[in-house]
């Protein structure tokens, strides 16, 4: 019997089953001429018999649609030995999405990125569909497949369009398609329970299968399962028909038991809470039976639209030693993000301290700029979150892997092989654990190194803002001794009074500046000594955990990835020897060989690496942490506190000067006012830093020099010694 058949230009191996329907099967083909591969659907009796307009339908609908996200068309042939049309498409190397989630790797659904992924590609297909007016009426992961570019990347494409046919927006169809566990309410009604309901269907029905492929995605699971699956179909449509509006999921554990509701996705389920808050709603739109709160295709392609703009920002928080995702709209600004931080960490804004990259996130961004000019964030690379008013690090290590099965005492082949998928199941949860806490190892031991450098920089900042202070201090000081100086011998040579004098500068100087040298500079340069030369902080964190190892380091990620390996490599041997049913004697004993492997790989996995290491390591490393942060956020916060006072100082000194330019102003005027001198004209604006806003005084004061000279009339012994008392007061002012 061959298993050969072909067309005119391909043919392919009937024992390369691809895929299986009602009314037909897709197999693994090669083009004669060229040697691409390619999948190619063929025809049953069963399909054969529907009307002949029916069976156009698939043909037609294949021949008008063209998108990336829609397996693509090569040829329809007919095929030798007169048995009808074979449809040829582009072959999908990834398989269907339906058997993607049946790997144990993703019995809780799908990685995030590869979530979002799906959603993109689903939605953009299903757009081109309704753009060209159709409906699919069998969207489910099995009509979803998986092509791997030549880069390596990936995209997902629908198939199977021997359900769709061209229905408006406002049009009905009465025809009956699908597979149960992804049908409308509705359908499944008069599909399943074969009820005599005069229904007819829109196209929003794809909308509710769309809704249950997403949350299967998501979560590795049906959203609505009545106990017993399949067989109790009333108990099935009860559950899609009774549910709350905003319910995305109804199980039932027992035979006639209670439906357990829920309005969110499981805790299994691997997105993070950050996703979850888009695609909740999501789901609750898309599996609504209300027919007054049913979602549009336009609502679906708009919200989803939105949620696949949104930007990705990873954040580490300390005080929770865990890792959050925030997903912030393009066009957000600090302030949102620190609102989005605040809903996953329970941080209030105002107290958010925000670092990346060793310094403030503000020293990056301004906080008007649009996060979608933030920096680039990765997972071991996010932005850090400490608090400024709480000191607490508390850990929550989930540690609730589900328990091992036991492989039965007599060897069955088929029992063995669903046992140890389980176990792999297990394993890849084990692993993702793992993974997770030795992250976040990593990152409490980087956390710890940005802190303590960004307290360095802040306290080397202070001091060179103090060092400058002090500087300006003295400079302020020497000129109100020259200017003083200067006064009092105008004053003692001309005999005149002038109500601006201002004998008590020097005292009020002395009361301004004891609070620099006697209170601030020496409490900065105490805490650079200590956290910035001698590196304290560092050095305790060091000291510390000298002795508890980080489990990256160890590198127990690899080897958790190494042991899953394994566990997959069993579970595959389980699976050929369910395949060949009957063992020899040789192949019983390495099928035992290989129970006993899983076993031992579980075990280990589980009590040795995850919680005897992993957990352990992180739970000592958490409590070094929270004692540690205690420190080091009281220097952060003292050094803030010396900011602030370094600035005040700042603004007394400089109302010192304003006081002092208010006088000498004034000293001046009274020299005009009594016609020692002639008014000096005035310059804009007044003078900064160390020239201490003297300028107009120097000026006053070479200008009295002038006047006194000519008032002396050639008197030698008083020009003489005016001479040197003005040569003095020239050089002082000029100096300061």
């Amino acid at each position: 019997m061959s298993f050969l058949r072909g067309s005119t230009n391909y043919v392919w191996c009937t024992t390369s089953v691809l895929g299986k329907g009602a009314t037909g099967a897709v197999f693994q083909g090669v083009n004669k001429n060229t040697g691409e591969q390619v999948a190619v659907k063929t025809f049953n009796q069963l399909s054969h018999m529907r009307p002949h307009d029916v069976q156009l339908r698939e043909f037609e609908v294949l021949k008008k649609v063209k998108h990336e996200n829609i397996v693509k068309l090569l040829a329809i042939e007919e095929e030798q030995e007169g048995r009808g049309k074979v449809i040829v498409m582009e072959l999908c190397t990834g398989g269907s999405l339906f058997n993607i989630l049946d790997d144990p790797e993703n019995t809780y659904g799908l990685r995030e990125e590869e979530f979002l992924l799906v959603l993109e590609h689903l939605t953009a297909g299903m757009k081109h569909l309704r753009d060209n007016s159709l409906v699919h009426r069998d969207l489910k992961p099995g009509n979803i497949m998986k092509f791997v570019r030549d880069d390596g990347t990936t995209v997902y494409k629908l198939t199977d369009f021997g359900a769709a046919r061209e229905l408006e927006e406002d049009q009905q169809f009465m025809s009956l398609y699908g597979t149960e566990e992804y049908l409308h309410p509705d359908m499944y009604e008069r599909a399943v329970l074969r009820k005599p309901v005069g229904k007819t269907f829109g196209a929003t029905v794809d909308l509710w299968s769309i809704g249950v492929t997403l949350y299967h995605v998501a979560t590795g699971n049906l959203p609505f399962r009545p106990y017993g699956g399949r067989r109790n179909k009333e108990t099935m449509y009860y559950i899609t028909t009774k549910k709350a509006s905003g319910v995305i999921s109804g199980t039932q554990s027992s035979e006639n038991g209670p439906i357990d509701w829920c309005r969110t996705l499981p805790d299994s389920c691997r997105l993070s809470d950050g996703l979850k808050k888009f695609v909740t709603p999501l789901l609750a739109g898309l599996l609504e039976v209300d027919a007054l709160k049913i979602w549009t295709f336009d609502k679906f392609f708009a919200e989803v639209t939105e949620t696949l703009s949104r930007r990705l920002l990873h954040v580490y928080n300390i005080h929770k030693v865990r890792s959050v995702r925030i997903y912030v709209h393009p066009e957000d600004t600090y302030r949102n993000l620190r609102e989005l931080i605040r809903e996953q960490c329970d941080v209030s804004p105002d107290d958010q301290i925000i670092l990346f990259n060793d310094k403030h996130l503000l020293e990056t961004v301004d906080e008007n700029t649009s996060c979608k000019n933030y920096p680039q964030t990765e997972e071991n690379n996010p932005i850090m979150l400490f608090s400024n008013e709480n000191n607490n690090v508390t850990i929550s290590v989930e540690n609730d892997v589900p328990k091992l099965p036991t492989f039965s005492n007599l060897v069955d082949v088929e029992n063995d092989a669903s046992v140890a998928k389980t176990i792999c199941s297990i394993g890849h949860v084990c692993k993702w654990r793992v993974e997770t806490l030795s992250l976040a190892s990593k990152l409490t031991h980087d956390s710890v190194r940005t802190f303590a450098y960004v307290v360095k920089d802040e306290l080397t900042r202070v001091l060179a803002k103090t060092s400058r202070l002090i500087e300006m201090t003295k400079c302020v000081e020497k000129t109100v001794d020259s200017v003083m100086r200067a006064q009092k011998t105008v004053h003692s040579m001309l005999g005149v009074k002038t109500t601006s004098s201002s004998n008590n500068w020097k005292e009020e100087m002395e009361t301004v500046s004891q609070e620099l040298f006697h209170g601030l500079s020496p409490a900065i340069k105490q805490l650079c000594l200590r956290y910035v030369t001698h590196n304290t902080l560092t050095k305790e964190w060091e000291k510390n955990t000298n002795g508890c190892k980080c489990c990256w380091q160890t590198k127990a990620p690899q080897r958790a990835r190494s042991s899953v390996q394994k566990l997959r490599e069993s579970w595959q041997h389980m699976i050929r020897d369910r395949a060949t049913r009957n063992l020899t004697y040789n192949d019983n004993q390495f099928h035992v060989l290989e129970r006993m492997k899983m076993d031992v790989i579980g075990t280990s996995l589980i009590k040795s690496l995850l919680e005897r290491e992993v957990i352990s390591s992180i739970t000592q490393i958490a409590d070094y942490l929270a004692d540690w942060y205690k420190m080091a956020q009281t220097i952060y916060l003292q050094g803030k506190i010396l900011d602030r006072d370094a600035d005040v100082y700042s603004q007394r000194l400089d109302k010192f000067l304003k006081n002092m330019e208010d006088c000498d102003t004034a000293f001046h005027d009274d020299l005009v006012n009594v016609g020692l001198i002639k008014p000096i004209p005035r310059h804009g604006g007044r003078i900064k830093g160390q020239d201490m806003r003297l300028r107009t005084s120097i000026r006053e004061i070479h200008s009295v020099q002038d006047e006194i000279n000519s008032l002396l009339n050639g008197n030698s012994q008083l020009v003489n010694q005016f001479k040197t008392i003005s040569e003095k007061i020239s050089a002082d002012c000029n100096k300061h």
